[in-house]
């Protein structure tokens, strides 16, 4: 069984790499490398004792996501990729939404293409804003305050969706 991690040479991204693979997973990893190196798969691959299987790739590639889920038994996706500044998404927030929020669209619609219904998608404190009461919980509304994190409740928003229209999927944000 495969796990694609996309976004999975980034810091989060590769640490859950180094954890699935030690847990004898194999893993597909799609990362363009926006804010990261290819050179953290070696380390990668170091640290776990085998490699993973990396596609330098853009989750906005429909034919890269076809191609990854062809050649590979995806069963589960952990979904970290995106863009993550909020000072930088004030200034270019069509990049923002196109990114974050298309490409995950175009992520969720290769899953659904292949019959993946397994995502743990990372979200972000970013779409819960500014709260009355601290610790923020899931409960909570988002409010997001930038388009970064307004990314990130778009997309909460589209898995809950998804969800009440499919309950076989199995979503984690």
């Amino acid at each position: 069984m495969a796990i694609l991690v996309t976004g999975g040479c980034g810091y989060i991204g590769s640490h859950v790499c180094v954890e699935l693979l030690a847990a004898g997973y194999d893993v597909v990893v799609l990362d363009n490398l926006s804010n990261s190196q290819s050179a953290v798969m070696e380390r990668v691959a170091q640290i776990a004792g085998k490699p993973a299987k990396f596609y330098e790739a853009d989750i906005l590639d429909e034919k890269a996501l076809h191609r990854i889920f062809v050649e590979n038994e995806i069963k589960a996706v952990m979904h970290f990729a995106g863009l993550k500044s909020v000072e930088e998404s004030f200034k270019i927030p069509l990049k923002y939404y196109r990114n974050n929020v298309t490409g995950t669209v175009m992520l969720l619609s290769a899953m659904k293409k292949r019959s993946v219904k397994k995502i743990v998608f990372s979200s972000s404190a970013a779409a819960y804003g500014i709260q009355a009461a601290m610790p923020v919980h899931e409960t909570c509304a988002t409010r997001a305050v930038n388009p970064y994190g307004r990314t990130k409740a778009m997309i909460e928003d589209i898995l809950n969706d998804l969800y009440e229209s499919d309950k076989e999927w199995s979503i984690c944000s």
